[in-house]
Order: structure tokens, then sequence, then C-alpha cells
């Protein structure tokens, strides 16, 4: 009876042991960023590849949408959703903040950063210059009190204008403008706004250069946090 009774203690605390034991190994394996449930090792390569070719090459597009002010709004808006969707599979493959970080801001640059480097290149590539008048100065004021100008334009030629304004940042700078007639940079395709004649370049290559190097260090970011989630799933 006493090897009988002691037997069974034995027993049972093996199988509380052997219980435990798994429920630490299942911890162990949620807190690495095991394989996401339901998700078999081929959909985790193909999901993981399909955001890192899609997600930089829709934000650069969404980007170059959004630098024609017609389509200003829905660019950004398509972008953020993306830019959601697509932070989202990468938490879901691999929940560490220092894969989440790093994709959430080189999604950021791409989509905001993108199109006045991408306005910049297109005037500077196929602009002409065009004389206009201003008609127009219009100030506005942001949180801060601090005042913005945006003067409306007109083509001295009498040839329709797209886009026929100028941000003071462009080159308006309030009432005295009213009158004056200048050269400007103009599209002819009427993407993208026009803007002066001299526009400053200076690291505009570089730019570009580095948002080229963003968008495919977005890329491998996502592709490694599908190697690190099949990594941890073998372990």
């Amino acid at each position: 009876m006493g090897n009988g009774r002691g037997g069974g203690r034995r027993v049972a605390r093996s199988t509380r042991s052997s219980g435990r034991g798994r429920a630490r190994n299942t911890a162990g394996k949620a807190r690495g960023g095991g394989r996401t449930a339901g998700m078999s090792p081929r959909l985790v390569t193909r999901l993981s590849a399909v955001t890192a070719i899609v997600t930089p090459c829709a934000l650069l597009a969404l980007a170059a949408l959004a630098s024609n002010p017609d389509y200003r709004v829905l660019g950004m808006v398509t972008g953020v959703v993306l830019l959601v969707a697509a932070l989202g599979v990468v938490a879901a493959l691999r929940p560490t903040w220092w894969l989440i970080g790093p994709v959430l801001l080189l999604e950021i640059v791409l989509l905001v950063a993108s199109g006045p480097a991408i306005s910049a290149e297109v005037l500077a590539h196929r602009g002409v210059r065009a004389s206009v008048v201003v008609t127009a100065a219009h100030s506005a004021k942001d949180r801060t009190g601090r005042v913005s100008w945006t003067c409306e334009l007109r083509r001295t030629d009498g040839l329709p204008l797209p886009h026929a304004t100028l941000a003071g940042y462009a080159g308006c700078y309030g009432p005295s403008d009213v009158g004056q007639t200048r050269d400007l940079l103009v599209d002819p395709s009427g993407w993208v706004p026009p803007r002066s004649t001299d526009p400053d370049r200076v690291g505009l290559n570089e730019g570009i250069a580095l948002l080229g190097a963003a968008a495919v260090l977005l890329a491998a970011l996502v592709l490694a946090a599908g190697r690190l989630n099949l990594r941890a799933a073998r372990r």
C-alpha cells in the first residue's frame, strides 16, 4: 500500500512538472514571437515577400499622386491606410519594437517626403518658363498665429494655368506681390503646381538617393520579420 501511494505521488509530481515545462515552453515561444497562429511557413514567406515589395512601391506611387493638388487628399488618405496595413503585417509576423518602430518611421518618410522631391524633379526635367501676373493674395493663420500667404496667378499669354496658385514658401510674400509679373517654371502637363524659376536643388539628388535607400531598407525589414518568424517557429 505504501509503495502504491508513493508511486502515485511520484507520478503526479512528474505529470505536474511536465505540464509546467510545457507551459514555460509555450510562454517562451509566445514571448519570442513564434509563428503566427494559423499561418503556414509558406504563407508567412509569401506574405512578407508581397508586403516588402508592394509597400515601398505603393507609398512612392501614392506620394507621386499626392504631388498633384487635385489628388492630394486621396493620395495621403490611401497612403495612411496602406501604412497601417503594412505595419499590422509586420506586427503579426514579429511583434517587437525594434522592427515596428523603424518600419513606421520609414513608411512616414516615404509617404511624406517623397512628394516634394517628386515635384521638384518633374519641374527640373520638363518644366518650362512662363510669364505670370499675380492677381490676388490671400492670408491664413496657423494654430501658432503665424501668417502664410497664397497668391493667385494668371499667365500673361492667356494660356490656361492649372493649379494657378503660389504658396508663400514658393515665392508669395503678400499684397505687395499683386500686379507684379514674374517668370515661373510650369509643368506642361499641369500635374505639378508652378514654382520659382530658380528652385533650390541643393541636396535634391542626395535626398532622392536617401528615399531610395529608405525604400530598400523598409523592404529588408519586412523580409527580416518574416525570416525571424519562421526561425522562431522551428525552435
